[in-house]
């Protein structure tokens, strides 16, 4: 189990405390006046150097997240000074001109090549856990619909075929994995689909499609053309496909799966920790790899997204929900309780377990990874803003209640 947490965000008991949400910004006493960004390094823990609170970071630079919001501003070699400005600290970039040119696509070049929010391989994370997807972006979606020597199951090297590509490039495989649905009220809340792989849409001709006839275009749709099996048969209407080829399978792709395009941002965590901009009660309703996890870094969703104001970067905390339980007050509380008057429902106070931090938003969910955790998270659990520890935070649906006796 990781305890991590502890030594990162505490100090002489301040465990989970609401004064590392004070008004006036700690600062650690040993934080360097002068540090020079390394290689490896993370926004988490150059933030971790200096604060006992690394989601404070913003405040820390005494601007709003639109001035900071990227990260590739802060690359290896740069010197961060720590200043006070009215007795409140700030840091700052030393200038330099040594700023590294990094070649990012065959078109596309930028200067410097940003740190990562916190150590982990995005890339993974992406690709391994699932993500959200609109039932309308699904709906709309390609999918395979051939491969070689008629086979339903591909991998690296195949080469395999679509039909209504939009444009050239690279896409993710995928298919549906499950519907995500409130634990409580069994509501529909999206849905959660798993990638297989990823693939290359590859140049090709289609010269049956470029050489029909006027009549032929006026009569079909934009893919499609005749096709003379026989010269007594009727033409067949035939649409054309586009040729791909598997770069990566994650797991089995198979015949039937979706394409989406690959986002451009696939290897690094390039956002910055925050605090959410209003305040936030969610239900962790999915938990990947299984019911229960104890490591860092595993996925979870939230029943709350942009809609809530919740965007890519925004730290929360993580809670073991309240329970409401029933308790007796008679005499001997080794007995059962003879009636209702010596039973009373109490309610324990949600308890601060760990943090988890927004990756990827849709609408009504979000997905966030575990930075730590001092206990197994599970389904049902609460994320919910930082500093709330011991709350005893109203139910949110149907109240968790152990069963009653006189029933």
């Amino acid at each position: 189990m990781q305890h991590r947490i502890i030594t990162l965000l505490c100090m002489a008991g301040m465990v989970f405390s609401t004064q590392t949400l004070a008004a006036n910004l700690k600062v650690r006493p040993n934080a360097p006046q002068r540090y020079t960004v390394k290689q490896g390094d993370t926004l988490w823990g150059i933030s971790g150097k200096y604060l006992y609170s690394p989601w404070q970071w913003s405040r820390l630079w005494g601007a709003n997240r639109s001035q900071i919001h990227n990260p590739n501003l802060i690359y290896p070699g740069q010197v961060l000074v720590l200043r006070y400005v009215n007795g409140e600290p700030r840091l700052s970039l030393e200038q330099t001109d040594n700023i590294p040119v990094v070649k990012m696509s065959p078109n596309k070049e930028v200067s410097g090549y940003g740190i990562p929010a916190i150590d982990v391989n995005f890339y993974r994370v992406f690709m391994q856990h699932p993500q959200i997807v609109s039932l309308k972006e699904t709906a709309a979606a390609p999918r395979l619909v051939a491969g070689p020597d008629s086979r339903m199951l591909y991998t690296k090297g195949d080469r395999v075929y679509t039909k209504g590509l939009q444009e050239p490039g690279r896409y993710l495989t995928y298919r549906i994995n499950k519907n995500i649905t409130d634990p409580d009220t069994g509501k529909f809340l999206g849905q959660e689909v798993a990638f297989s792989g990823i693939v290359r849409a590859l140049p090709y001709t289609d010269s049956a499609l470029e050489q029909r006839s006027e009549q032929a275009a006026e009569q079909l749709k934009d893919n499609e053309y005749y096709t003379h099996a026989h010269p007594l048969i009727t033409p067949l209407r035939t649409h054309s496909i586009q040729p791909l080829v598997v770069e990566t399978a994650i797991s089995e792709i198979q015949q039937g799966d979706y394409l989406m395009k690959m986002p451009e941002d696939t290897d690094r965590f390039n956002m910055v920790p925050h605090e959410p901009s209003q305040p936030v009660q969610a239900k962790i309703v999915s938990v990947f790899e299984g019911v229960r996890i104890g490591g860092q870094f595993k996925t979870i969703t939230i029943d709350k997204g942009e809609a809530d104001g919740l965007d890519k970067g925004a730290v929360l905390s993580l809670y073991k929900r309240k329970k409401t339980m029933q308790v007796n007050l008679s005499n001997n509380l080794a007995e059962e309780p003879k009636s209702r008057d010596t039973v009373e429902l109490i309610s324990t106070p949600a308890e601060e377990v760990g943090l988890a931090m927004v990756y990827h938003t849709a609408p009504n969910l979000a997905y966030a990874i575990i930075l730590e955790n001092i206990s197994d998270i599970a389904e049902g659990d609460t994320a919910a803003n930082l500093g709330r520890d011991l709350d005893n935070m109203p139910d949110q649906g149907h109240a968790r209640v152990d069963s009653d006796p006189f029933q």
